[in-house]
């Protein structure tokens, strides 16, 4: 360099103010890349349906997160060799071939304290705030990078073609459930989460994962009553059950004809013996199965999740379980499956 030549020019300021700005803008791509990566997307759509404009752009930026990946990485590195090359310049020309190694250590700490560790830090301390913030700068950086990131994309699925891998973007590496699972026993591991609602919580997710016959009631242990036996029979056994639900059977215990409820037994004696005249008998000519309802049978391999639903769509809480050649294996109530969530309930 010219002695004579002022460095403190008006190239020098240009350069430097430059450099500041690509270090905002490196600072603007580092903590995007956080914010967009760690935000919930759960939260986003609760933001987004409470009228958060920012949090609806972050949520669709995140639909892709290959191309969202892709963008972020090809600005940063952008910027970020763009700024080191202008630091590079403008210290050789400061100090000659020094200027290197300079431009080397300055570059790398303004690049690791206020392109890296800084804004990592705020985003992660609230992404989905930060995600929303960033979208418009996000979504415009990904338009404006599309041709070029879906290049690098096609590139980077042929090569690890070449390996053997396929890259497939709609996949997640895990589900939701095994998500949410995994946040819960997390957060029972670090005391934040008591173990009865970790237990409630993983109960009613895997539902989905088990079936009709590993909590159903077996046959052998289910009360049954005769419709041929006398009414009068039939009230005394249904008093001195435990359960409200009865099965009726015709000559066969596998030939189940209908399912009484006790109270509309009671229900229905009750009127008979108000309207039968003095010296009458009001159960003579009563028919059980006109007070019954209609038996419902599931298979003993729905899935429980399945059941619950069937349960609620029929407003029925009683099902007789059959196995694939419709012979009975017992029943199951809407209690034995939330049972499997709340645990044993005693009444």
């Amino acid at each position: 360099m010219d002695p004579s030549t002022p460095f403190l020019d008006t190239t020098f300021w240009i350069s430097a103010l430059a450099i500041a700005a690509l270090l905002a803008l490196s600072a603007i791509f580092s903590g995007s890349e956080t914010a967009l990566t760690a935000a919930s997307r759960a939260k986003l759509r609760a933001r987004a349906e409470k009228g958060s404009a920012g949090a609806a752009r972050a949520l669709k930026l995140t639909e892709d997160t290959e191309r969202l990946i892709g963008s972020v990485l090809l600005g940063n590195n952008l910027v970020n060799i763009l700024a080191t090359s202008l630091a590079t310049a403008l210290f050789t020309r400061m100090i000659g071939d020094g200027g290197v190694a300079m431009a080397t250590l300055v570059m790398t700490l303004l690049v690791l304290i206020f392109a890296e560790v800084l804004p990592k830090t705020y985003a992660i301390t609230d992404p989905e705030k930060a995600a929303a913030r960033v979208s418009r700068v996000m979504g415009l950086a990904v338009l404006l990078f599309a041709p070029l990131v879906n290049v690098v994309r096609a590139l980077v699925r042929l090569m690890l073609r070449l390996f053997g891998v396929r890259a497939d973007p709609e996949s997640r590496i895990l589900a939701l459930r095994e998500e949410i699972a995994g946040a819960i026993s997390l957060g029972h591991d670090e005391g934040t989460v008591e173990k009865e609602d970790r237990d409630r919580i993983l109960g009613a997710l895997d539902l989905g994962d088990r079936s009709i016959e590993e909590v159903m009631r077996h046959r052998s242990e289910v009360e049954m009553i005769d419709v041929s036996l006398p009414p009068q029979e039939v009230l005394e056994i249904a008093l001195q059950s435990a359960h409200t639900r009865l099965p009726l059977y015709r000559d066969n215990p596998e030939n189940v004809v209908g399912v009484l409820h006790a109270k509309d037994l009671l229900r229905a004696m009750y009127a008979r013996t108000r309207a039968a005249r003095p010296g009458e008998d009001p159960f003579e000519g009563f028919d059980v199965l006109e007070v019954a309802m209609k038996p419902y049978f599931a298979p003993e391999t729905t899935p429980l999740d399945d059941q619950m639903r069937q349960f609620l769509r029929r407003k029925t809480h009683f099902a007789l379980v059959v196995d694939e050649y419709g012979v009975l294996q017992g029943v199951i109530t809407l209690e034995d499956i939330l049972e499997e969530i709340v645990g044993e309930i005693t009444d």
